[in-house]
């Protein structure tokens, strides 16, 4: 950690400290008012399937609205993880992103592995490691849940979950156009059209264009890559009856990008490959991989929900299907390797998923509320990922293969649940919140490994192997095997809560989370394709505040939380004992963990007009009992940090607003986020990747109307140097560049 930092994280923590301490006291009345001081708004979340104040939810929660994610330009989840406590995310490839919540991860992208941080889009579970990062536009608001979410949220909700809310057609008629433009080849705009079509029925259709140039020089071959080019369309309609409605959504987004632009990182990589890199010209931004990778995905979704009211409560029906593709190929070393070798990892992967809820949502007059409800998943899954050892030929120096390994996997995901969580108000300020959910995963699988110099008898012919041998060995054998297997669990959750006063609350809580076994990623014999993973368990225990002080001027949330995390589903791709050389994939439950946090977030008006907001998050993870296979034998990395799991990790943010004699006005927000250093593999610590700031800036005009708006706005204003995700390969360790200090102009009408 740089000096220049120091102070700011331990000033960061002090603050927070007095903040608490202002919050205890200040529901003394001589202490509740502040001269001039704002009013926070009230937010609104269906954290717990019911539309609630977020102060009065006994989880730990953030909640984005439509206001913030305009104002703080966030477009997806690397943008929420930089503005929410207790969240990390990276990104190894466009189709393969790595959400954290906690400390706890997944790695392993498999057809039959699962995420431990899953998201809901209008109630709709999406949870393959490619379909998670989709464009954020025309929404409501964002909720991230924190800790084991199983009871409500299902399906392998472990670290958490992510609830996405799109924004409703309107009763009135209302179209919005926005159009920005900046350096780096910045062009974005989007657009919105909703109103009635009838006295009943009511629909909304909306599209965004997002691209920019690469932010990274290829100057080998002369081209920019890590660039961008996302379209997203969204349509709805809404149905209303006396006693009803029915929300019928559809979704598609399309995500074109060239190569991610890998770089070597040292230490940790081999000198001699480092030296290739720094002769060829490589530095800072500038990589020198000698052939050209690509990613390209689509996802759609269609979903049918229908909310019919009863006089105890209402019935909730939620159908959807959807479908996602990922062909993505990229340089994996990011240099001539050994005499120019490249590698190239291909991926292709496509999925199909059903699933079907039913939730009764309870309405009682009495002291006593309750949700509950049934859950039915089914999820295929077709992936196939070659690793293609490319080597220069001819005098035009171009690549052609000279290993080839292929490794095809065909999922059947069926997943059942029930669940049911009540409310006891048993006094005026007491409540005893019970829940638990059953669920049972069946999984089917087949697996086809191919390695093309060790071609078995059936597999002469393969048309990815002519003329093609194999050195990697990533794929030890060539085989074909079917394996199936299951895993139930009863996931209970138990939270008391205190109300203080109209303004504090108290809660407590103790809940666990389940995350389903599988069957590892591209499996190098067998024995690894047949042999499944366990499950992983986690007990939450948690004790948190939430408060509004200073006549609503100031809101404080605070938890602490200790979590018991059990067998890790661990996977690591490097040399072993079978591959010394380069690597192979391996996932297995191996040793525990155990996690110990605080969360803060606050916001503060002293003024109208003015606001300061920040959170802060202490993380202490350590995994225990955890033994690897690698090249010298077996290595304890007990003791070690869980990946992405930075012990600080802050933000803070102001923002104030000038209002001008005509009614218009000018809005001025900075934001500065820091995250610690984490480590991304256990094996090799010189996967840590290293703290970073960023200073974000935006400074707005509105009109009298509120119709127009114009922004200035700037991103990474420091042009921080940072890698923002690090793996292990062949020769070493591969890092990714974060993106540059970007700015630009964006105009907004809206009526």
């Amino acid at each position: 950690m740089t000096t220049s930092q120091k102070p700011l994280v331990t000033a960061y923590r002090h603050a927070l400290m007095l903040l608490a301490g202002t919050g205890i006291t200040a529901t003394y009345p001589d202490q509740a008012h502040a001269q001039g001081a704002g009013r926070l708004e009230e937010v609104v979340v269906t954290a717990t399937h019911r539309e609630e104040n977020l102060q009065d939810v006994p989880i730990s929660v953030s909640a984005l609205t439509s206001q913030d994610l305009s104002e703080q330009q966030i477009f997806g989840a690397t943008e929420i993880a930089n503005k929410v406590p207790g969240m990390s995310y990276a990104e190894f490839s466009p189709g393969q992103a790595m959400i954290s919540m906690r400390g706890i991860s997944s790695a392993d992208d498999g057809a039959g592995m699962d995420n431990s941080a899953v998201m809901f889009l209008d109630g709709v579970y999406i949870g393959r490691l490619a379909n998670i990062n989709f464009e954020m536009f025309d929404l409501e608001r964002i909720e991230v849940l924190r800790g084991p979410q199983g009871t409500l949220f299902g399906r392998n909700a472990i670290g958490g979950a992510i609830n996405v809310t799109s924004t409703r057609p309107s009763e009135e008629f209302m179209a919005k156009a926005e159009v920005a433009a900046g350096n780096e080849g910045h062009l974005r705009y989007q657009g919105l059209i909703s109103g009635p079509l009838s006295d009943s029925l009511f629909g909304k259709f909306s599209f965004s264009h997002r691209e920019h140039d690469g932010y990274v020089d290829n100057i080998i071959l002369g081209k920019k890559q890590q660039d961008e080019n996302v379209d997203s369309f969204r349509g709805q309609l809404l149905f209303q009856t006396d006693r009803s409605e029915w929300l019928l959504s559809a979704d598609y987004m399309e995500d074109d990008r060239e190569d991610m632009g890998r770089v070597p990182v040292f230490p940790g990589t081999d000198p001699d490959t480092v030296e290739l890199w720094r002769q060829a010209g490589g530095s800072f931004r500038k990589v020198t991989a000698p052939v050209d990778g690509d990613s390209y995905r689509d996802a759609s979704g269609i979903s049918l929900q229908g909310d019919i009211d009863f006089n105890s409560g209402t019935l909730i029906t939620i159908t959807a299907l959807r479908d996602a593709a990922t062909d993505w190929g990229m340089a994996s070393i990011g240099v001539g390797w050994r005499g120019g070798v490249e590698i190239l990892d291909d991926i292709n992967e496509e999925i199909e998923t059903f699933s079907q809820e039913l939730r009764w949502t309870s309405n009682l007059r009495g002291n006593l509320n309750y949700v509950a409800g049934l859950y039915y998943l089914i999820e295929e899954t077709d992936r196939t990922e070659q690793f293609r050892l490319l080597a220069p030929a001819g005098a035009n120096g171009a690549y052609i293969d000279v290993g080839n390994e292929i490794s095809r996997q065909e999922n059947e995901t069926t997943s059942y649940a029930a669940y049911i969580q009540g409310d006891w108000n048993f006094s005026d300020r007491w409540t005893l919140t019970l829940g638990a959910r059953f669920t049972l995963d069946e999984k089917e699988t087949e697996s086809t490994s191919i390695n093309c110099g060790a071609l078995s008898p059936g597999f002469e012919n393969y048309p990815d192997c002519a003329g093609v041998g194999g050195s990697l060995n990533i794929i030890a054998q060539t085989f074909s095997i079917a394996a199936d297997d299951e895993w139930s669990d009863f996931s209970p959750k138990a939270s008391l809560q205190f109300r203080q006063t109209d303004q504090v609350m108290w809660f407590a809580t103790v809940a666990k989370g389940f995350k389903s076994g599988g069957f590892g990623g591209a499996p190098g014999t067998p024995e690894q394709a047949a042999t499944p993973v366990d499950e992983e368990i986690a007990w939450n225990y948690e004790l948190g505040m939430k408060g509004d002080f200073l006549d609503n001027s100031l809101r404080l949330n605070i938890s602490a939380f200790y979590m018991d995390y059990q067998d890790l589903q661990v996977v690591r791709f490097g040399p072993t004992q079978a591959n010394p050389d380069y690597g192979s994939f391996i996932t297995d439950n191996l040793g525990k963990a155990e996690i110990k946090g605080l969360e803060t977030e606050f916001i503060w008006a002293p003024v109208d007009n003015f606001q300061l907001s920040g959170n802060y998050t202490y993380l202490d993870t350590e995994v225990q009992d955890l033994v690897l296979e690698v090249a010298g034998g077996a290595l304890d990395v007990s003791g070690a940090p869980l990946r992405q799991a930075p012990e600080n990790k802050a933000a803070l943010a102001m923002a104030y607003e000038m209002p001008l004699d005509n009614g218009a006005k000018l809005n001025f927000r900075v934001d500065y986020t820091y995250s610690d250093e984490q480590l991304n593999d256990y094996a090799d610590q010189n996967t840590t990747i290293d703290e970073f700031s960023l200073w974000d800036a935006r400074a707005a005009w509105v009109s009298a109307d509120g119709n127009w708006q114009v922004a200035l706005w700037g991103r990474n204003l420091t042009d921080e140097e940072y890698i923002s995700h690090t793996y292990v390969i062949g020769p070493g360790v591969v890092g990714v560049w974060g993106p540059p200090r970007t700015y630009g102009l964006t105009l907004t009408w809206e009526m």
